[in-house]
């Protein structure tokens, strides 16, 4: 075994067989260097590639790598070692095996396909913006963590379990599509931080404004998968969350509604675990949410009426809700002098029927402002109370 310590600057070749090399920096002129197994050449600093690079053993490289020529994989590992910042341009070409190591950030530049093996042991991978880092179809991801993860997208290429350990700000947030169907699918997950005043259905009681994730498919045809994220302590679901009621939730577009995919299996706890959905994920943004009926949202009663409107549901004020029962229901409206104008002890009555600007003889109200009450119980059991005022317009 041959060790030695220097500038590379090779012009006519280098064949490395059974050897330890350890070099200062790089930089291959036009010139064929070949790596054979058992083989491993270190680069302390910068590497620049203009040439042919034959990886079959292992290279190193600690500072900057540019490959403006030819990079041949062959069965090589190719580890950024870097503990200060990397920048990473591999002119679109193949790696075999990539391990992240030494603690510093690995910005990739261009384009890059792993063919074996993506190994994330110690440093952030951050992609800039329109790169494609991809795992080609039979490729894996190993490790994983708040100090070693993606910062931006990430593809897998293919059908299957597909693991993506992206994160953001230093949180380690990955996601897993359990298994995934289509035809020759390439899908890439990237998370952002926060989830920008997303809307929370009736089934729902919350959804976290923390974190989303964001599903790209860049080629081939996506039919879906279950998926699986990690839960941590910092998503703002509410006080009375419950594991037993935690749902991965998906939209195509954010601001809107996030709808619940359902929760097939949790591990863990809300400060540390994992859920997996039951219906696929086939939207472009997932986030964390809560399951529950959230009674009181579903309870409206609306502020004017006009007997001429176009629309008959704008003639008439009704009582809106769900799971409401008639137990303790009492629903009073009255005019400008506190005389009762209408009133129901049904809410089946004021749901379907409601008032429609009448006294009980079926005297038309004149314009004018309305006060209302409105009290009684969920099926849960839950009380409610409303007053307001209602505005009739002829």
């Amino acid at each position: 075994m041959r060790q030695s310590s220097s500038v590379f600057y090779i012009i006519f070749g280098l064949i490395l067989i059974n050897q330890t090399v350890v070099g200062q920096a790089l930089t291959n002129n036009n010139a064929l260097i070949t790596i054979t197994p058992n083989s491993r050449m270190t680069i302390l600093g910068g590497a620049l590639n203009n040439g042919d690079l034959v990886n079959e053993g292992t290279l190193s490289v600690s500072g900057d790598w540019m490959n403006v020529d030819f990079y041949d994989p062959r069965a090589g590992v190719f580890i950024l070692d870097g503990a200060a910042s990397q920048n990473f341009a591999h002119n679109a070409q193949d790696i075999f095996q990539l391990r992240v190591s030494g603690g510093g950030e690995k910005r990739v530049t261009t384009d890059v396909q792993i063919i074996d093996t993506l190994d994330f042991v110690d440093g952030l991978v951050t992609t800039e913006s329109g790169v494609t880092l991809q795992i080609l179809t039979g490729g894996a991801v190993i490790g994983g963590s708040d100090i070693s993860h993606v910062n931006g997208l990430l593809f897998h290429n293919g059908l299957g379990s597909k693991y993506y350990p992206v994160g953001k700000n230093g949180n380690f947030r990955p996601v897993e599509l359990t298994n995934v169907t289509g035809t020759n699918p390439m899908v890439g997950f990237e998370v952002f931080e926060p989830n920008p005043d997303p809307q929370v259905p009736f089934n729902l009681l919350a959804v976290s404004d923390t974190r989303y994730w964001q599903m790209t498919t860049r080629s081939g045809t996506y039919d879906g998968s279950p998926i699986l994220v990690k839960v941590g302590a910092d998503e703002n679901l509410g006080p009375d969350a419950q594991a037993t009621d935690l749902a991965l939730t998906s939209t195509d577009q954010l601001g809107t509604i996030f709808f619940s995919l359902g929760q097939a299996s949790f591990t863990g706890s809300l400060l540390d675990g994992e859920v997996t959905s039951i219906q696929p994920a086939v939207n472009q943004y997932y986030a964390l949410g809560i399951e529950g009926f959230a009674e009181e949202r579903t309870l409206y009663v609306p502020n004017a009426l006009s007997p001429a409107a176009a629309n008959p549901e704008d003639r008439v004020v009704k009582v809106y809700g769900e799971q409401i029962i008639d137990t303790d229901f009492i629903f009073r409206i009255y005019n400008r002098w506190g005389k009762i104008v209408y009133e129901t002890n049904s809410f089946t009555e004021a749901n379907t029927v409601g008032w429609q600007g009448a006294t009980s003889a079926n005297e038309e109200e004149i314009m004018g402002v309305y006060q209302y009450t409105l009290s009684g119980r969920f099926a849960s059991g839950n009380v409610f109370k409303r007053n307001g005022s209602i505005t009739v317009i002829r």
